[in-house]
């Protein structure tokens, strides 16, 4: 592995499987099923091109910013300030400048890296003392490399009847900075947890239980925890890639086949998209993933402003197993592994539907290589339903128009959960914002093959507290525990409504007793609360008040007095389980409330802080969030929406996908229902 022409072999393997980091990515110029962006950049916001990463390579390379003992983490565009963004005009002349992050192993440093692209040089090399950024894909080769000669680790294996690595798929988690971890100089960290490799069968299917390792990659030294007891591997039952086990397949529906024979209502220009008077642009980049820039709807001829920039934060997915092998296992996805840089490909009539736009998107991986990453980017039109309907009888006639939706999605794979994300405009100005859950749930081997739960005998109040192996889970095969879990994502939504200077309210309804008499019984307001400092809007969700959050801007025109605005409105949505001074908590103190509301600093974009892979915690959003004031400023709302998992039966061996989301929809912005001039159907 010291070898760098054997590393280059790896990284093309990793390349083959999907491990390879994608870096900030350019959005394409779609024709139709497969294309890839122009590289001719016509605006500030457009990430780099193909030619922009190789040249910004170049550039680190003959500067000696990127040795052979150097890995690329990130390359992207710098987005200019908002500023210059608002005042910028078609073919306005502007600096293109890229950002690298660079690790070395060897000296365990971490360098940000400023290059300006259009006078070919770097401007600024900043050394990040005392961080480690994302997980590289060489990390875990390394990591197994280390493994392999560590004694310990083989009589583990040689034990449970494993004779080699060959046997293994090794699951690699990012430690962070636990308190009870001596790392006083901040070195490279990850645990290995081990599962019986079938080939071609399902790979997080039989854990390898009581086995396990806290690897120093700086070192080259290996901690490994082996437990006394033997746990017996699981055995196929999560092996749904083989036929006989999955059994008959049922009859297939008749096709299905959405058609538009005229082609599609949307048009994209470079990172631009137009459709139904939204108007937006997006990238893909190789921590967040996908990000939408420049939002804003056409009405009454102008187009007016809503989001500057709008994209995935943080996610936290913490696990609720006690024990020294589950406690680390709350890993903080986007800043320890990156959205964008474990895309998944999309396919046409499999993740997404047969009629979409599939994007190829550039990305430059740890070596430097600069490739294209196919189907990373999908968009398509969809129909939703009714958009609004009404029979009337003194009309004598029945109005209804169907929904049209335009989405535009990306799915990124975290070890055995595949995430998809989508953000779905509608006609009536509000958006949909969509995380689909999909995957193999992470198990636990136990010894039990038949549920003690249902066995128990319930409390004198009738409730039963689980005990034994499924007291932090679910038995969802003999000899295998599903456990517990969750999943957050916040998300950073920088509004601009009518412009920059904005005010925010919280909206709850009470019922209100008017009277004592029969005529006010019934009676319930809407209160509005204004919130002026930041420290005030740390809110949770309050369903009993049907809670929610509107930004306004109180300089703009009113129609009828009132602000014109957008509501972020919740959906489902969970309370965090962990301890408020555990060590996920501390890391992911964004979890401390579901809403939050800053003042816009460029420099506050991630709600766990820029490096939350060597974080003790305390960074972020929770250190951001103080007495600043936030009335008739120009603000970024925080939104964190999550999910509780307790698996089921069900959910083995792969799960069915379920969903969390919310949407953020108009206010008192339009003088009228916007989807009024969505004309009729004509069903032929």
């Amino acid at each position: 592995m010291n070898s760098k022409k054997a590393l280059s072999l790896l990284l093309s393997l990793a390349t083959c499987i999907g491990l390879t980091s994608l870096s900030t990515s350019c959005a394409a110029f779609a024709v139709e099923e497969s294309t890839f962006q122009s590289e001719n950049t016509k605006h500030p916001l457009d990430a780099l091109t193909k030619d922009e990463l190789t040249s910004a390579v170049s550039i680190m390379k003959s500067g000696a910013k990127l040795t052979k003992s150097d890995s690329l983490v990130f390359l992207g565009n710098i987005e200019p300030d908002k500023a210059f963004i608002l005042s910028y005009k078609s073919g306005n002349p502007y600096q293109r400048m890229a950002r690298a992050i660079v690790y070395n192993l060897d000296s365990n440093q971490t360098h940000e890296i400023d290059i300006d692209l259009t006078d070919k040089k770097i401007i600024a090399d900043k050394l990040r003392k005392d961080v480690q950024p994302m997980q590289l894909e060489e990390d875990i080769f390394i990591g197994i490399d280390i493994l392999m000669a560590n004694s310990n680790w083989k009589k583990g294996l040689e034990r449970r009847g494993l004779k080699d690595m060959t046997d293994v798929h090794m699951e690699m988690f990012v430690v962070g900075n636990p308190v009870n971890i001596d790392n006083p100089k901040k070195e490279r960290l990850i645990r290995a947890y081990p599962y019986r490799r079938v080939r071609g069968a399902n790979s997080f299917g039989e854990p390898i239980e009581g086995l396990s390792a806290l690897i120093n990659l700086t070192t080259k030294t290996a901690q490994v925890q082996d437990a006394k007891e033997i746990i017996p591997f699981a055995g196929d039952s999560s092996n749904y890639f083989d036929p006989q086990k999955v059994g008959k397949l049922r009859e297939p529906c008749k096709p299905l086949v959405t058609t538009m024979p005229e082609g599609s209502s949307f048009q994209i220009k470079g990172s631009e998209i137009n459709w139904q008077k939204w108007r937006f642009r997006y990238e893909l980049d190789s921590r967040e993933g996908l990000v939408l820039h420049t939002l804003a709807y056409e009405d009454d001829n102008k187009l007016r402003s809503i989001m500057h920039r709008a994209g995935v934060s943080e996610v936290s997915v913490p696990y609720g197993a006690p024990g020294y092998d589950w406690v680390w296992r709350s890993p903080i996805d986007e800043g320890e592994y990156g959205l964008g840089r474990l895309t998944t490909s999309l396919r046409p009539g499999h993740e997404v539907p047969a009629h979409a736009t599939i994007l190829d998107i550039p990305y430059a991986n740890s070596v430097g290589d600069v490739k294209m990453k196919k189907g990373a980017v999908a968009i398509w039109e969809q129909d939703g339903g009714i958009l609004w309907e009404h029979a009337d009888d003194d009309a004598g006639r029945t109005s209804t128009r169907r929904k049209r939706q335009l989405v535009i999605a990306h799915m990124f794979t975290l070890g055995n959960y595949d995430y998809f994300t989508q953000w779905l405009f509608n006609q009536d100005g509000s958006i949909d914002v969509k995380v689909t859950l999909n995957g193999d749930v992470l198990t636990q081997g136990v010894t039990s093959e038949t549920c003690q739960v249902c066995e128990q005998e319930p409390n004198e109040e009738g409730i039963t507290i689980p005990k034994g192996a499924e007291r932090y889970g679910t038995l969802v095969a003999p000899r295998v525990v599903g456990i517990n879990h969750q999943h957050f994502f916040c998300f950073r939504l920088d509004f601009d409504i009518d412009g920059t200077k904005n005010s925010l309210y919280e909206l709850n309804v009470r019922p209100i007793s008017e009277g004592r008499g029969f005529l006010e019984q019934n009676t319930f307001v809407l209160e509005r609360t204004l919130l002026k400092r930041e420290q005030e809007a740390r809110r949770g969700l309050n369903e009993h008040s049907n809670r929610c959050w509107k930004i306004v801007n109180p300089n703009a025109n009113r129609y009828i007095g009132h602000l014109p605005g957008y509501v972020i409105e919740p959906g489902a949505n969970a309370h965090p389980y962990s301890h408020p001074e555990s060590y996920n908590r501390k890391r992911a103190s964004f979890l401390d409330h579901h809403f939050w509301a800053t003042k816009y600093d460029k420099n506050e974009m991630w709600a766990s802080g820029d490096y939350p892979a060597s974080s003790p915690g305390g960074e972020g959003l929770s250190a951001w969030s103080d007495h600043t004031p936030i009335e008739n400023e120009d603000l970024v709302l925080w939104y964190t929406v999550g999910i509780t998992h307790t698996p089921r039966v069900e959910d083995w061996p792969v799960m069915p996908a379920a969903t969390m989301g919310f949407t953020i929809k108009p206010e008192g912005f339009f003088k009228r229902n916007p989807a009024l001039d969505v004309p009729e159907a004509v069903v032929k």
